[in-house]
């Protein structure tokens, strides 16, 4: 099984007050959260699921005219929304992960991650120059494509790509601890040999700020 996994549940706060949840501000005449859903849609999942509070009425009610099944709860952060979203998943079923306040290319971005994943890695991150580096996970690669090491929001980054989407087993994702981040975890698994990064674009950007969603606006 594949599953399209959107965690949607932050509070946004570095954003500031807006007349709707981040997830459905309109960004190039529709939500934003629709530019990912129509990639992972590129990747064919069986199912696509957003994690989200009920308290999110805007998001619940896109989502579901999205057809999409929507996974309520109050989950802390990133990782502990990843797992509420994967409950009910076996460990070899495979996942897409993508964040519903980033725009980027290409629009086949999760299936050049997903065709790598089935080529016999455990993660394949999506790579995107071009970001934010100092408040994303930089990813450092070795030979073929062997992630080597994943900095947490680097002062000093060594490298100077970010990863933005992934595919990945369930059982890679059984790791995920709340209060930590995901990089952290795909960190790790690097260190085991088993994380691909496919260079996508240098197209990347996240709307998590005043500032850069003016910037998209203006665009």
């Amino acid at each position: 099984m594949l599953v399209g996994l959107i965690p949607a549940a932050g509070h946004a706060t570095r954003l500031g007050h807006q007349p709707s949840s981040k997830e459905v501000i309109s960004v190039g005449g529709r939500p934003v959260m629709d530019h990912l859903v129509q990639r992972m849609r590129a990747a064919q999942p069986d199912q696509l699921r957003v994690v989200t509070r009920p308290e999110k009425t805007d998001v619940v009610e896109h989502a579901h005219a999205l057809g999409a099944c929507v996974v309520l709860g109050h989950p802390a952060d990133v990782a502990a929304s990843l797992r509420l979203g994967m409950a009910g998943l076996e460990d070899d079923d495979e996942v897409l992960i993508g964040f519903p306040d980033s725009l980027w290319e290409p629009e086949d971005g999760f299936v050049q991650v997903l065709a790598r994943l089935r080529q016999g890695a455990e993660v394949a991150l999506g790579l995107f120059g071009g970001g934010e580096l100092e408040r994303s996970d930089v990813v450092v690669r070795g030979p073929d494509d062997l992630v080597s090491r994943i900095e947490i929001k680097p002062e000093h980054p060594t490298g100077d790509v970010l990863w933005g989407i992934a595919a990945t087993r369930v059982r890679a994702l059984n790791g995920l601890v709340e209060g930590t981040e995901p990089g952290v975890l795909f960190n790790a698994l690097a260190e085991r040999g088993v994380v691909v990064g496919v260079h996508l674009s240098s197209h990347w950007i996240d709307i998590g700020t005043p500032e850069t969603l003016q910037r998209v606006r203006d665009f």
